[in-house]
């Protein structure tokens, strides 16, 4: 399964800058806003708890991409400051990297005290 996800990373997947502290990296991963089909149906409802909000973004990657929460991913001249970051793993193989990410300076506030 991680070479399937692999091949299509390399097939269709973007180039990337991963910048770890002083260091920068280029990989090839998927990189897309989060959308809803109608986030005017979600309004009007409660929040639900781990409700992923607009304005991020998801990043699947390598597996061995090195990507950690608190990087910055660059792509198209923009900054992307990614909050979290999670392997997955499909029976017991480690198969791609997955994050949420926010545009770094417009919606980069995540986990601090107000």
């Amino acid at each position: 399964m991680r070479k399937t996800v692999e091949r299509l990373l390399k097939k269709y997947g973007t180039d990337l800058t991963l910048k770890h502290e002083e260091q920068q990296s280029t990989l090839r991963a998927f990189f897309r806003a989060v959308n809803t089909h109608s986030w005017q149906s979600l309004e009007s409802e409660a929040s639900l708890l781990g409700e992923v909000t607009r304005g991020q973004y998801v990043y699947l990657g390598p597996v061995d991409g090195g990507a950690q929460e608190g990087d910055t991913l660059i792509l198209g001249g923009k900054n992307y400051l990614l909050r979290r970051a999670e392997v997955y793993y499909f029976e017991n193989e480690p198969v791609y990297q997955w994050g949420l990410c926010v545009e770094k300076g417009v919606n980069d506030t995540w986990g601090t005290q107000s």
